[in-house]
């Protein structure tokens, strides 16, 4: 899907950028973050309209969230039990942002928005933990419209630009700059999966001993 992404965003446009990040706060792990940055890029190049492309994220990340929250409140760790292997999403990881959210209270919806993994298990999290409806809509929105603008912003930015890395640096050296941010965000990814498996090994080390 990844390859193909920046085909479907500049055929179907904005409705793609709403349906991948709200799939995202279902807890299903698709490339909503990618789908923003290219509808920007297009954006920058005349192709899509960025305030559309910020508030078809913004709604997306609201939906999303929506629904993420309900199957958490209905029957998320079921769900997460019997079939989050299949999506990617451990208990390990769900208990990480459990944890996250009980030192951060509802300011976790906003900040964890713009955490890998925690971001897509945001709204389960937050119906899993009880929090009240109406005060996870509000933090979810404003995170929502705070995440799409920031990301917006910086590939709009980098769309105006990339005709000045190629001038500067040739196809070949945007080919490099795309490889060396790629390999940056997997290196974190890799970084914070790391942290949950030690972790997770902590917290059953501690189990035995007690």
């Amino acid at each position: 899907m990844v390859q193909s992404l920046p085909q479907l965003v500049a055929h179907y446009g904005y409705a793609v950028v709403a349906v991948l990040v709200g799939a995202e706060g279902l807890g299903l792990p698709l490339p909503g973050e990618t789908a923003l940055i290219t509808g920007a890029i297009l954006a920058a190049q005349g192709r899509l309209w960025l305030p559309m492309v910020i508030l078809a994220s913004a709604l997306g990340v609201a939906v999303g969230g929506a629904g993420g929250y309900w199957i958490g409140r209905t029957a998320g760790q079921a769900v997460v039990t019997r079939y989050g292997r299949w999506v990617g999403i451990t208990p390990a990881a769900v208990e990480h942002a459990r944890r996250f959210f009980a030192r951060r209270g509802s300011l976790a919806v906003v900040v964890g928005r713009f955490l890998p993994v925690i971001r897509i298990l945001t709204g389960v999290v937050a119906g899993l933990t009880d929090m009240p409806f109406g005060r996870f809509t509000v933090f979810n929105a404003i995170a929502g419209v705070l995440w799409s603008v920031a990301y917006g912003v910086l590939g709009y930015v980098f769309g105006r630009n990339l005709s000045r890395f190629e001038h500067r640096f040739g196809p070949a050296g945007v080919v490099v700059i795309g490889v060396l941010v790629v390999a940056g965000i997997a290196t974190l990814k890799w970084h914070e999966r790391r942290t949950l498996r030690a972790r997770r090994e902590t917290g059953s080390t501690r189990a035995g001993v007690g």
